[in-house]
């Protein structure tokens, strides 16, 4: 008997499928129109009744990398209430999933991916869910803010303060801006190190401490 015709939603997840293990094996710069198609079982013109361009695959990818990994921290964060609880439970969450997912998170924080640039309507929405957080995280007292004189210079600009609270969608002043965004760089940092290798191998142990020294200067 013949196969079943997959519907368009099977095969838009196929696609997917093998988009992620194209993106782990051969990272963003090595995704294959062509490859997708063999393994989709369509002729090469095929596949692009599925997927328009590497470009669109790349984006599907994007989506799908930040969505996996809000999700992933926001069940892990979901009833904390303490706001430097829920800010170290988020930054744990996403070391590991970051630490399972290593191509992932470096198509959403490594290097950009050469000729290709990322549309904002698409890619802005599933990309701030967890910078909310963040900022959420800073308006609830999460974090030390600028408050001396030294810490004055280091402010942000009120362009770039304005601009946070109007894509966030949280009320926060601009020195919780400043502070937030001087957490999650630390965050970020501290993860992609450990995913990366820039330290070397280290222990889980040693990877855990690690973010907690970049995190705890931060919190208040």
């Amino acid at each position: 008997m013949p196969r079943p015709r997959r519907t368009r939603a099977e095969m838009d997840e196929l696609v997917l499928a093998v988009g992620r293990r194209q993106l782990a094996e051969h990272g963003a710069a090595g995704l294959s129109l062509r490859e997708v198609a063999r393994e989709l079982g369509v002729v090469p013109s095929g596949v692009y009744r599925y997927v328009a361009s590497r470009d669109e695959l790349l984006t599907r990818l994007l989506e799908d990398a930040f969505s996996s990994l809000a999700d992933a921290v926001e069940q892990d964060i979901a009833g904390i209430t303490e706001p430097r609880t829920r800010m170290r439970t988020l930054a744990h969450a996403m070391r590991t999933w970051a630490l399972a997912h290593p191509a992932q998170w470096a198509l959403i924080y490594g290097s950009p991916v050469p000729g290709y640039h990322a549309p904002a309507e698409r890619t802005s929405g599933p990309g701030l869910r967890l910078t909310r957080h963040g900022l959420q995280a800073a308006a609830d007292g999460a974090f030390r803010t600028p408050g001396t004189e030294d810490d004055d210079a280091a402010r942000l600009s009120p362009p770039f303060v304005a601009q946070a609270v109007e894509e966030l969608q949280v009320e926060a002043t601009a020195p919780q801006v400043t502070a937030a965004t001087r957490a999650w760089t630390a965050l970020l940092g501290a993860v992609s190190a450990e995913v990366f290798g820039h330290f070397g191998p280290l222990s889980p142990d040693d990877g855990a401490a690690l973010l907690e020294a970049a995190l705890e200067i931060h919190l208040d």
